[in-house]
């Protein structure tokens, strides 16, 4: 729809007026410090809970009075007091609060809790976003108290949400409550929390939840977090401890019930008895304890980092470091690992790891980055770009900007001593400067890398900033020599345009920066770059252009542009410092003149090129400007704005004589160049009046008169230069209305000039902007911006010294700021020019006959373009208000308008009548005379009905502008705002912006409540529009009413009766009628009025929709269908029955007696509480409204049931009221009989679609109307010690005797049914596997279950209908048919719904319907087709499901027949019939225990025993007796045994398949084989885990062969090996210095021995193994179980085999993917190094040891934290290995010594270069290769730097450069030609550290003669 995408004339020119009126920009949170408009929806612990830690408390003041206020309020909005009403506004701010107290505690005791009190929830929310929290403490905690009590379990419905979200506001910011002062329950919370996060209730179809419910709730729990009580923490543990089973996914429960609900917010000696010290060393030794595939690492970090954030420097946190920093190194994912990496969430991490800082492990936190960030340096480095850089970035980035937020939270709370809801940071561990500079200069090597980065540019600058704030004086001078040679450079503009923008990072520092220990600051570069930034502003490249802008913008608004140069003479008091700057000053002149005309140059340009090219709009273009215009309109407008603002007269003049010349020289044909020079224009007569309005007032005023002829006004397109002094004109006169009154004459000549009618369309708009803008200046408050601030740049230097006031921040006790107010006289011209052009026009609209279409448009632009410049000083309509709900607790009368002014400004009146009113009486008589007459005229309705849109309520501002305002303000702020000073240090223009957008705010807010008839009256002129003949009149009308009734709430009842009349199908409606009508009720989504939360109106709507008159049109089609998909995906479970706790009740009293008599919000007269008589009057309210919306619930069903049983319905309609009634399933009201039935037989329904509709309710039903069963108390034999409530850490977990008893153990079972009756079972795995719960309930034994066990007699009627049918023959053959139809890719997977359908008929009608199904069954299960299996298995899952509760003899029935099926089934099973058995199977177990399923593990295990030599077969039966047991975790641990012991003979297949299953299957079965899990000895054999151990053993013993290969040696080796056999004994030591290791020659070689049979067993051996530990790896919570590290030497060999191509392949992937990236535990470390000492110092095949030391290098490179305590044996192996008799072991070991040294693992000492030099000498060919690959490993473990000592390495190393060697050689040339690649980009820095003989030698050898020059 055309007019929906393109903008009316008067909203453009608004929002362009709005980019140039505002200071750079225009923003604003709701308030300054209370940020509470955006939804807040955050995981946890963040930066913006850091920063919520402690805000500004810039609203404290210190005197007297307000020490007073304080009392009365927790915190004011100081800007509001500067506001020109502030007065009245304080009053309207008693008035309001007073009237939400009584609103709300009345909403409870007159129980109005659904219109009233959501009602006065809302108006607190805008009471909150007006004024803060301008309430006292015991207001805040009763209002706290009275929303509280709703949230609680059950209660998911809208009114609860948008509680929350009113709690989480009072809650979010702290300070404001301390723990003392409230105390919030944590149960009621929790328990709400897991109904909706884990119940299912959505999937179930059992509830339909609001949308964003979860995530509101787990905001409030987040914020209500700290209130929790001292006994939170140990009841929490009691509550979720049971849930940690690690094997079970209820461990995730533990953790996030844990993390989220766990209080940290303690002072240290609470933490000792009831915070930390219950639960740290127990969170612990998990996250230390699972070393691979944790679930809940995030989770454990989050808390570790909230407690060191909540109670800093209470735990010491030293001994854990290692393992934290090997995690975090592992997670960068550095060096291309691509195997199984650690996770770390760098977020919380990053936090955890600032709040270490200062404490008590300062000192090895600080040595564990140093060597973190020396290892990932050189992975910075642009040419080694990859997934790595952006980890590192962002942990970067992370650190510092988190460090800035704990500084300057220790700075908040070392300046105001007063309560904290957090434990303040200790004074030993408040972070000094030294701390600060030692962390920023270890993360500077990185910084400096990063600075040219390509991956993830945009962390760089605030990277860059944060850092500068943190130490200034390290951050700056490296950005400034980043900054100046790319100035200068022209071959680089991608580093130029990255420089900029870390140059843009550190521009508030700069700006600041304080003079250093002598008086130095780096403030004069300011005016330097300054200068030199001026080549930036370049149109042809945009993006240099616009960060340029941006720079330039920030300097001129944070320094006053003053030539201080005097001063140096003048004054006697400054330092040489100041002198110097004071001295650059003098080039203001000269830069301003430059920089005016860099950017005429290109307003030249751009408007020269304008005609000629599509680029740029001509200036009568009605498209959008493109982001080029718009980077080059704001960019200019900002810096020209600074000037203005920011400079002395004298240097303003250089600007304006400029513009000036400009003006009067140029004149184009291009919008943008008319925007930006009349923008300019308007700037600069706004800030200094005096000398250029009289200027350009004439220069435009004369100009106008020169070209505008008589024919002018008849010419259909006017000429460009008229238009563009026209366009100027309208905006110059935005000043200030003094001004123009004092002008008033040229004023008159302007608009006589301009105003009278014109043919011209374009001409007549640009023309009615400038009434429009004198109407506005005449009659709106504004704000004089920065007055008595540039009154002081005109003094002199020794009466204001400008240097002194770099971005001074407002004193807010002496900031005054002048407001231009309407005054009687403005009032009176702006009354006159509404007379002169308004009331001729009104008059002559109201006889349109005769008036040609274009001016009737023209005149319509007329009346808007009056309405909206005089909106502001126009008083409302009036009339008698019309009630919008029928809610006691609210009267409109009452509700306050938003005061905007002070009392007594005047109003504009015209001879007494209301303008607005004869506004509207002319539009709508027109728009009735224009759909009578002239319904074609699109353009003239469009506008009529826009005109509508802002008569009734708008005052100048809409909430659209002040949207894009707020956005505007807050990047400005961002900008120009220090961030560790905060609002404190916010200059001058951010605190008017805040101020202007407070008033603005205010000024777009819209009172609903006051709606009277004429409102009600445009409504139905609207909807008359809505629903006429032409789409783009319709659309337009639509989205204004729609938006009418969001202003108005409940108004869409007033006209919801005449749009459903539309929909009747025996009206004479056309079809736009109808077309209009359904946009009407399904436009707006989630607000649309189909989705309206009454019953009462859905009741009237959706029957509507239904009945539509059937229609072919696609459009029709379309919309309902439209219709149907958004009920369906919007659709809630709306609330029926309301209730109040006693809680609420108690806190409305309470509410009431808050204030204290003295306080403005105390009223005794209004907040005395409601009568005796009204309290018992509306006692029975809420039951009333039950019964009323329960009826209208109903009415609603039965209308929709009667539909569908319409047989004249067409299909379409007939669907939409299956779907509608669909969504009326719900937990809290049964559906009628009539329409269960209906749904029941709409499960053979032709249409698919139906099919599912009708599964899933008939599933949801059944589920809703099942037979309760029987649950009590499981008494546990016997409970072991610490193992219960109150358990302290550390927890026996596994297999004790005490959980015995819920473990499968065949012999114990049930023998006979009465036993089986007799036996209670316990469903949930997790029970017992580490501490039972207080009281563990579970089902009662079967024969308690009498509910379940019913006859067909015990049925109600419409349970025997559905069984009635069921049993129907042909029912059940077409269900058949029906349900296993082949359909969509995805429809064959296993179905939960149809599973769920089937359990549910079983569950609740017993075996009733056994029969019935067993037919089918057979039919199914005899089948091979695919689709039909599946259903089988649906079918048989519901069945065993659905049948656990039966009395076990009908259960032994059942599996009397169903076992043979089942078997032969089985025994037959297909490949794509597999899948969906197995998760049939996992499902049936995965709700049930093992004891339970009896039968069917005893059908599977039969199944395994029977031979079969087919590998399928064996391999399916092992998946499904797999997919069982997972299920069943370590209570089946006997039958996992009973498994291990099948497959032990059958280890080694063939088949790959088979023996990937056979491994697959042993993962699985020593899944629960953890090193600290605790095994009971005299626990049976069977009830002990098979362990990995063991299953290795049975492996190795049938690998002998292999073993034998990889210690057999090659005689071929040895011979060659031998030729170079070492005399000489010259030592070498380990790269630490500290061991000495002697190179001794080692042989290396394999067998060659043919392959036999023995062999190729031994190979399918080592195929299993690979297989069984890449799953173990894979799977298990051990990263490295030590039975593997024996197989190392085996993976070093067979990655090299050459006789079995598959094999190596796999061996290798194995290697790759996860030996080399693997996680090794300290406790594993020496015999990982064994192991490598072993394969290196034997005679094994050198292939292998260069398989070992690759695996090496990766290892330690990835452990060092682990291996560091093994340096010297680590050491001693690669040393050794340069030894070594092959060259390609030694090649090896030198590329994992250059790494390891590279990653500052050893240290390159001068005694180890020594060494390698000395033996290069050696004459042992051998020896000497292995020094001069060791030297080559010192070199290249630098690739981008020189250090020092690394000259006199390489010119050691040249020496060789002529070896007689060859090999020597060509180690040699390798290396020189490697250094060369990886120094060549920054040569000129690296050759300082090269003498001129070093040079020459490094230019004789490189290949190029002109390579360095």
């Amino acid at each position: 729809m055309v007019s929906r995408k393109s903008k009316n004339y008067r909203t453009r020119t608004r929002l362009v007026e709005s980019d140039s009126e505002d200071d750079i920009s225009s923003s604003g949170s709701v308030t300054e410090a209370e940020d509470l408009e955006e939804d807040i929806d955050m995981e946890d612990l963040d930066a913006t809970e850091l920063e919520n830690v402690h805000s500004d408390e810039d609203g404290l003041e210190t005197e007297d009075a307000d020490k007073k206020r304080e009392k009365h309020f927790c915190k004011e909005i100081w800007q509001l007091k500067k506001l020109p009403y502030s007065a009245e506004l304080e009053e309207q701010a008693n008035r309001h609060f007073i009237m939400i107290k009584k609103g709300l505690a009345e909403s409870v005791l007159l129980n109005d809790a659904a219109t009233g009190f959501c009602h006065w929830t809302m108006e607190l929310d805008k009471y909150i976003d007006f004024y803060g929290r301008r309430f006292s403490k015991e207001e805040h905690i009763q209002l706290i108290h009275i929303f509280l009590p709703l949230v609680k379990k059950g209660a998911i419905f809208r009114n609860v949400k948008i509680a929350m979200r009113t709690l989480y506001t009072l809650l979010c910011k702290k300070d404001f409550l301390t723990r003392q002062d409230l105390v919030i329950e944590w149960r009621p919370l929790m328990e709400l929390y897991v109904e909706v996060t884990f119940k299912n209730l959505e999937e179930d179809g059992l509830f339909l939840m609001p949308d964003g419910f979860r995530s509101d709730l787990h905001t409030l729990i987040f914020y209500a977090r700290p209130y929790f009580s001292d006994d939170s923490v140990q009841e929490l543990l009691d509550e979720v401890r049971p849930f940690m089973c690690i094997w079970d996914e209820s461990c995730l429960r533990y953790w996030k019930l844990l993390d989220l609900f766990l209080c940290t917010a303690m002072p240290v000696e609470k933490q000792l008895t009831h915070g930390s010290a219950l639960w740290l060393d127990e969170a612990w030794y998990w996250y230390e304890q699972i070393t691979n595939n944790s679930l809940f690492e995030t989770q454990a970090i989050k808390m570790f980092a909230r407690l060191s954030v909540e109670c800093p420097g209470h735990i010491d946190w030293t001994d854990k470091l290692d393992l934290i920093f090997t995690r975090l190194l592992r997670a960068l994912r550095l060096g291309h690992v691509t195997g199984l990496c650690q996770i770390f969430n760098q977020e919380y991490g990053s936090i955890w790891l600032v709040f270490m800082m200062g404490s008590k492990a300062h000192e090895k936190l600080m040595s564990h980055l140093r060597d973190l960030f020396n290892q990932v340096e050189s992975f910075l480095h642009p040419s080694n770009n990859g997934l790595h850089t952006q980890h590192i970035m962002v942990l970067l980035s992370k650190l510092l900007s988190n460090t800035v937020l704990r500084l300057k939270r220790e700075r908040s709370e070392k300046t105001q001593n007063r309560a904290r809801t957090l434990t303040t940071i200790p004074e030993e561990m408040r972070l000094n400067q030294g701390h600060l500079d030692e962390l920023v200069n270890m993360m500077l090597p990185s910084l400096k890398m990063i600075a040219f980065t390509k991956t993830c540019k945009e962390l760089v600058s605030p990277a860059f900033r944060s850092a500068c704030l943190l130490c200034p004086k390290i951050i700056l001078p490296v950005v400034l020599d980043m900054v100046y040679p790319a100035l200068e450079t022209l071959v680089e503009p991608h580093r130029l345009l990255q420089t900029l923008g870390t140059l843009l990072g550190v521009l508030i520092p700069l700006v600041k920066d304080e003079p250093d220990a002598e008086g130095k600051t780096y403030r004069t570069h300011v005016i330097t770059i300054l200068n030199s930034l001026l080549p930036g502003l370049d149109c042809n490249d945009i993006s240099k252009c616009m960060v340029t802008y941006q720079i330039i913008g920030v300097i001129v608004n944070m320094i006053p542009i003053v030539d201080c140069s005097e001063a140096v003479h003048i004054r006697c008091d400054l330092t040489e410092d100041e002198k110097e700057l004071c001295s650059a000053t003098a080039n203001f002149d000269s830069i301003i003149s430059m920089l005016m005309d860099r950017m005429f140059d290109m307003l030249v340009a751009v408007g020269q090129t304008a005609g000629t090219t599509t680029t740029h709009g001509s200036i009568s273009a009605k498209t959008g400007n493109n982001i080029e215009d718009q980077i080059f309109h704001r960019g200019t407008l900002s810096v020209f704005k600074g000037i203005c603002r920011n400079s002395s007269t004298e240097l303003f003049n250089i600007a304006v004589n400029k513009l000036y010349s400009l003006a009067c020289e140029h004149v184009f044909d291009s919008r943008i160049a008319n925007d930006v020079i009349g923008d300019m224009i308007q700037v600069a007569c706004k800030f200094h009046p005096e000398i250029a309005f009289q200027k350009f007032f004439k220069l435009v005023i004369s100009k106008l008169q020169g070209c505008i002829t008589p024919e002018f006004y008849t010419e259909e397109k006017v000429e460009f230069g008229i238009l563009w002094w026209i366009s100027i004109a309208s905006r110059m006169i935005k000043v200030h209305p003094k001004l123009l009154l004092e002008n008033w004459h040229m004023v008159e000549t302007l608009m006589d000039l301009v105003m009278p009618l014109k043919k011209c369309t374009v001409a007549t708009e640009k023309a009615l902007n400038v009434l429009d803008n004198i109407l506005d200046q005449l009659t709106s408050i504004q704000i004089n911006s920065l007055v008595e601030r540039r009154k002081m740049y005109d003094l002199s230097t020794e009466q204001f010294l400008a240097i002194r006031h770099w971005a001074a921040p407002v004193e807010k006790k002496n900031w005054h700021p002048e407001w231009i107010m309407p005054t009687e006289e403005s009032i009176d011209r702006a009354t006159q020019l509404l007379r002169k052009w308004l009331v001729p026009t009104i008059d002559a609209l109201n006889a349109p006959t005769g008036i040609p279409k274009k001016e009737l448009l023209h005149r319509l632009y007329l009346i808007r373009s009056a309405l909206l410049g005089a909106c502001f000083s126009l008083p409302l309509l009036e009339g008698k208000i019309i009630p919008l709900s029928d809610s006691h607790i609210i009267t409109p009368e009452d509700e306050l308008v938003t005061v905007v002014k002070p009392k007594g400004t005047p109003e504009i009146s015209i001879d007494g009548k209301n303008v607005r009113q004869m506004i509207m009486d002319c539009t709508i008589d027109l728009i009735d005379w224009l759909l009578e007459n002239s319904p074609d005229d699109v353009k003239s309705i469009q506008e009529a009905i826009s005109i509508l849109r802002s008569l009734p309520l708008n005052r100048g501002y809409t909430k659209e502008l002040y949207n894009t305002s707020s956005t505007s303000y807050r990047v400005t702020k961002t900008m120009l705002c220090d961030k560790l000073a905060g609002n404190r240090s916010n200059i001058e223009m951010i605190v008017e912006e805040y101020v202007m957008l407070l008033h603005r705010k205010r000024v777009a807010h819209t009172q609903g409540w006051h709606y009277n008839e004429k409102h009600k009256r445009i409504q139905d002129t609207l909807l008359k529009v809505a629903t006429s003949t032409y789409s783009e009149n319709r659309a337009k009308a639509q989205s204004i009413l729609l938006s009418k009734l969001r202003e108005h709430p409940y108004s869409y009842k007033r006209i919801l009766n005449d749009i459903l009349t539309f929909l009747e199908p025996g009206n004479d409606v056309t079809h736009e009628q109808l077309k209009g009508a359904l946009y009407l009720l399904i436009d707006g989504k989630k607000q649309s009025l189909m989705l309206r939360m009454e019953f009462e109106q859905q009741a009237k709507m959706w029957p509507a929709l239904v009945r539509v008159q059937h229609s072919e049109k696609p459009s029709i089609i379309a919309l309902l269908e439209s219709a149907q998909n958004m009920i369906v995906d919007n659709y809630e479970s709306y609330r029926l029955k309301y209730e109040w706790e006693p809680g609420n009740v108690q806190a409305a009293w309470k509410l009431l007696k808050a204030a204290y008599e003295a306080s403005p919000l105390h009223n005794a007269e209004m907040l005395r509480g409601p009568s005796n008589e009204d309290l018992e009057k509306y006692k029975n309210q809420l039951s009333e409204k039950y019964e009323k919306s329960k009826s209208n619930y109903f009415s609603l069903i039965e209308q929709l049931f009667a539909l569908t049983s319409d047989p004249t319905l067409h299909w379409r309609p007939l669907d939409m009221a299956y779907s509608m009634l669909s969504m009326q399933v719900r937990r809290d009201c049964p559906l009628p009989d009539n329409v269960v039935k209906m749904f029941v037989r709409l499960l053979v329904n032709d249409t698919v679609k139906t099919r599912r509709i009708a599964s899933a309710v008939v599933a949801s039903w059944l589920k809703m109307t099942k037979p309760k069963a029987v649950k009590r108390e499981y008494v546990i034999p016997y409970k072991a010690p610490n193992t219960s409530v109150g358990a302290k850490h550390p927890i026996p977990y596994g297999f004790r005797t005490d959980n015995r008893c819920m473990m499968y153990e065949e012999e114990k079972l049930p023998k006979t049914d009465e036993e089986w009756d007799s036996f209670q079972f316990c469903c949930k795995q997790n029970w017992g596997s580490y501490t039972w719960p207080k009281k563990l309930r579970t089902y009662a034994p079967l024969k308690e279950q009498t509910a379940i066990d019913r006859s067909y007699e015990d049925f109600s009627d419409v349970e025997k209908y559905i069984v009635d049918t069921f049993q129907d023959e042909k029912f059940m053959t077409r269900f058949r048919e029906l349900f296993s139809i082949e359909m969509k890719k995805e429809d064959e997977l296993f179905n939960a719904v149809h599973f769920s359908l089937f359990q549910g008929l079983f569950r609740c009608y017993g075996d009733v319907l056994t029969h019935a199904f067993r037919a089918q069954l057979e039919i199914l299960l005899a089948s091979a087709k695919e689709y039909e299996q599946k259903l089988a298995a649906e079918i048989s899952a519901g069945l065993m499901n659905g049948s656990k509760l039966w009395k076990y003899e009908k259960q032994r029935k059942m599996w009397n027949w169903l076992d043979p099926l089942l078997t032969k089934t089985f025994e037959v099973m297909k490949e794509d019939g597999l899948r969906n058995w197995g998760v049939a199977i996992a499902t049936v177990c995965g709700c049930s225990e093992a004891r339970m399923l009896k039968p069917l593990l005893d059908l599977l295990f039969k199944l395994m025993e029977r031979p079969t030599d087919n590998a399928y077969a064996a391999s399916s039966r092992m998946f499904l007796i797999q997919s069982a047991l997972c299920q069943f975790e370590w209570r089946g641990v006997e039958l996992w045994n009973k498994l291990v012991e099948m497959m032990k003979g059958s280890l080694v297949q063939p088949f790959a398949n088979l023996r990937d299953r056979v491994a697959i299957s042993l993962v699985s079965a020593t899944w629960y084989d953890l090193p600290a899990v605790n095994v009971d000895p005299s626990l049976p054999k069977q009830l002990q885990p098979p362990r990995i151990a063991d299953i290795s053993e049975l492996y190795k013993d049938l690998l002998g062969t292999c073993w034998d290969e990889v210690r057999m040696v090659r005689e071929v080796d040895l011979t060659n090996g031998g030729n170079g056999a070492v005399n000489g004994s010259a030592s070498l030591s380990v790269p630490n210095g500290n061991a000495v290791a002697t190179m001794s020659h080692s042989a290396s070689s394999a067998s060659l021995a043919e392959v036999s049979e023995v062999k190729k067993q031994a190979r399918l051996t080592l195929r299993a193994v690979i297989s069984y530990v890449f799953n173990t790896c894979n799977q298990s919570y051990e990263a490295y179980p030590p039975s593997f590290i024996q197989m190392l030497p085996l993976w070093c060999h067979y990655s090299n085999d050459v006789g079995d191509e598959e094999l190596q392949k796999t061996c290798l992937s194995l290697c790759v993917t996860v030996m080399e990236a693997i996680y090794i535990s300290p406790e594993n470390a020496p015999e990982v190094i064994r192991q490598f000492q072993q394969i290196l110092s034997s005679s094994c095949w050198w292939k292998a040891k260069v398989a070992a030391l690759k695996m090496i290098r990766m290892l330690v490179f990835s452990n060092r934290y682990v291996f560091r305590i093994h340096r010297d044996d680590i050491g001693m192996i690669l040393v050794n290995s340069l030894n070594d008799n092959q060259i390609e072991v030694r090649e090896r070991a030198s590329d994992a010594l250059s790494t390891l040294l590279q990653a500052k693992f050893f240290d390159t000492t001068p005694e180890l270069v020594t060494k390698f030099s000395t033996a290069a000498h050696s004459k042992d060919l051998i020896q000497a290769h292995g020094g001069i690959m060791g030297l080559a490993s010192v070199i290249l473990a630098f690739p981008y730097s020189v250090p020092e000592f690394l000259p006199g390495v390489l010119m050691t190393i040249c020496r060789f450069a002529t070896d007689k060697n060859a090999t020597i050689r060509e180690a040699v040339k390798r290396t020189l030609s490697e250094f060369k690649r990886t120094h060549q980009d920054s040569w000129r820095e690296h050759e300082q550290q090269f003498n001129e003989d070093q040079l020459m030698v490094l230019r004789d050898l490189l290949i190029s003669p002109n390579y360095y020059v």
